[in-house]
């Protein structure tokens, strides 16, 4: 069986195409797997580079299942706490755990970023920071970031 949108907010985030997406809403509503979506769409590309971001490494072992589980059907493995799809494309998972954090990416190219519960990184500085990593010298990807976030909790 082939994922499809729910109609509504998940339909729309997967249309857009501004640098900057955000997607909230309550648990449960789907914002993972748009997202898991939305990461794929350039998988094929053998240069696609993405990362998704959590404030704890450790957070990222559910998303990891998720994604596995995901692409499945694309012939795509997980390798350690990457996702790498068979045309070259891979998905890295990192942390913005502390302020330093973002030093791991500075430098890198990602043409996507998925920042899971954007809230909890602690700073709109880290945030910049860190979405200066994605960018793109690849003309046909082109580069954008989607944050989810659930309605309660801390902001910055």
């Amino acid at each position: 069986m082939q994922w499809k949108p729910n109609p509504g907010p998940q339909t729309e985030i997967l249309t857009r195409t501004e640098f900057e997406l955000g997607f909230g809403g309550a648990r449960g509503g789907g914002k993972t797997d748009a997202g898991l979506a939305w990461l794929s769409r350039d998988s094929n590309h053998p240069k696609f580079r993405a990362l998704v971001i959590r404030k704890n490494a450790t957070d990222l072992s559910d998303w990891l299942e998720r994604a596995s589980a995901f692409y499945a059907g694309t012939g795509a493995k997980r390798i350690g706490t990457h996702i790498q799809f068979p045309s070259g494309g891979i998905i890295r998972t990192g942390h913005l755990k502390d302020d330093n954090a973002f030093g791991k990416y500075q430098g890198h190219e990602y043409q996507r970023m998925l920042i899971e519960e954007l809230p909890q990184i602690g700073s709109e500085a880290n945030y910049l920071k860190l979405a200066a990593s994605c960018r793109s010298t690849i003309p046909e990807l082109r580069p954008q970031i989607m944050s989810t976030f659930n309605p309660d909790g801390p902001g910055f």
